[in-house]
């Protein structure tokens, strides 16, 4: 998963410098066998550092010298995946209310002092994490924490802001199958999270959970969140340490500690008579999607199959796109939370051959042997991405919190380029036999338009060893 992004100054956001950041990226200056040198992970290291507050709460300290931006996120381990079936939309309504207005801060205050000092403040919930988070400059570090501290702690939770929120959230999901673009996406997830999974939550699941929740389960879910043992701190700036610490164990460190449930996600089984499901739209345009078992964040072969997903998507786009104009917009990309998730799509005028073209897509990425010219080719397009993903404070804030979240520590987000700098063609062809089979598809088009056979032939040309 990545986590919530929240706190981000949008007028004002920091690009790092080259020096600040991973120096050498890919550039020529660098050795060509070395995405990034030993030198400049150690330097991200020396800059991170790790510490608790009296109460147990981590803290994660990524200093930036010489910028004066600070971005700090206060994140709950937590997210839809704990809910029970029926509470699972408690956690967007919660997060998308609680910055509005909190003990001691009305909602004018809130926009009166957000406004005053350019301060950005949001939260987000989540499947597996949530978060709120403030960013500002290091000038007004000491009037926005107070209120980032207050909106975690004490949201005001008023009716008239539950309810505001409630008829906005209600309005989009209601919204919702009016975006097949965005609804192909629930359309598969139908058939392939089982009813009481817990990262399965449909729109019309939310709609009818929200018409017999209220205020009190709002609180009620809110007193059970704020517990330390569930809390993570993440800041990204150049202000001094002791300071930060001081300020943090101030705003922070006096809240309770008690012992945490984490749901265990179940794998996904996958059925056979459920690979596909069509929602009837008479439209001309297909909007295809899959989901397939893809390894979880700490799998051994997470990096990997990030690189994996990262040549299937060129590979589509090639053939689908540029040699075959059968469609713009496609896709293949993974999901790491605890499972892993993978999806492939297009939309597409022309179903059949786009999912015949997939199919034969699938089938090259299982047998090529890529060169290491090739291989080395795809690694610097994809590290590339992944250093413009650290950018800015806020996105810096966020990959070292879901590094956390998932590791402990920050180490697997400064060596993945040295761990991707180790993943051979050997790797991928094994992967990606492993991993692209027992797809399951949602469609939404015309039905009396579209053959079965055209998904299940891909289906049955790409089913796991266990599903023989």
């Amino acid at each position: 998963m990545k986590l919530p992004i929240v706190g981000q100054l949008a007028a004002v956001a920091l690009l790092l410098s080259p020096s600040t950041l991973y120096a050498d990226k890919v550039s020529n200056s660098a050795p060509k066998s070395s995405l990034v040198s030993a030198e400049t992970i150690r330097t991200q290291k020396e800059l991170t550092s790790r510490h608790k507050l009296k109460n147990g709460i981590p803290v994660t300290l990524r200093s930036i010298p010489g910028s004066d931006i600070v971005q700090i996120n206060v994140n709950i381990e937590g997210g839809i995946r704990d809910l029970p079936t029926g509470q699972k939309s408690l956690n967007g309504w919660l997060f998308s209310t609680m910055s509005l207005a909190a003990d001691g801060y009305s909602k004018q205050k809130v926009f009166e002092l957000s406004e005053k000092y350019a301060l950005s403040i949001g939260c987000g919930g989540g499947v597996e994490v949530s978060s709120c988070g403030l960013g500002t400059i290091n000038s007004f570090w000491k009037e926005g924490l107070p209120i980032l501290a207050a909106i975690v702690r004490k949201p005001a939770l008023t009716e008239e802001d539950v309810g505001l929120t409630k008829k906005r959230i209600t309005a989009s999901l209601r919204a919702t199958p009016q975006d097949p673009d965005g609804y192909v996406n629930e359309v598969v997830n139908t058939i392939y999270y089982p009813p009481g999974h817990p990262y399965r939550l449909n729109h019309d699941e939310a709609l009818a959970e929200m018409e017999k929740l209220n205020r009190a389960d709002l609180a009620r879910y809110h007193a059970a969140e704020i517990n330390a043992a569930k809390m993570e701190i993440v800041v990204v700036s150049s202000m001094p340490q002791k300071q930060l610490l001081r300020d943090l164990e101030k705003a922070f460190g006096d809240i309770k500690s008690s012992p945490k449930k984490t749901t265990i996600v179940p794998s996904t089984p996958f059925d056979k008579s459920k690979t596909l499901l069509v929602v009837d739209r008479d439209i001309p345009t297909a909007y295809i999607r899959g989901k397939f078992v893809a390894p979880e964040a700490t799998h051994k072969d997470a990096v990997a199959s990030r690189l994996l997903f990262e040549i299937l998507t060129e590979e589509l786009g090639d053939e689908i796109r540029t040699r075959r104009s059968l469609s713009y917009s496609v896709y293949a990309f993974q999901i790491q939370y605890t499972k892993g998730i993978g999806v492939m799509g297009a939309t597409t005028s022309k179903p059949e051959e786009t999912i015949s073209a997939m199919n034969e897509v699938i089938r090259r990425v299982k047998t090529h042997d890529y060169s290491p010219e090739q291989l080395a080719q795809f690694k610097n397009v994809f590290a590339t991405a992944y250093f413009l993903t650290q950018e800015t404070h806020g996105s810096l804030a966020g990959a070292i919190s879901s590094a956390s979240q998932y590791f402990g520590s920050t180490d697997q987000l400064y060596d993945f380029p040295a761990e991707l700098e180790k993943v051979t063609a050997a790797d991928i062809k094994r992967l990606a036999n492993e991993v692209l089979v027992d797809f399951q598809f949602g469609v939404i088009f015309n039905r009396k338009a579209f053959k079965d056979e055209w998904i299940r032939n891909l289906v049955n040309a790409h089913l796991g060893s266990k599903t023989h």
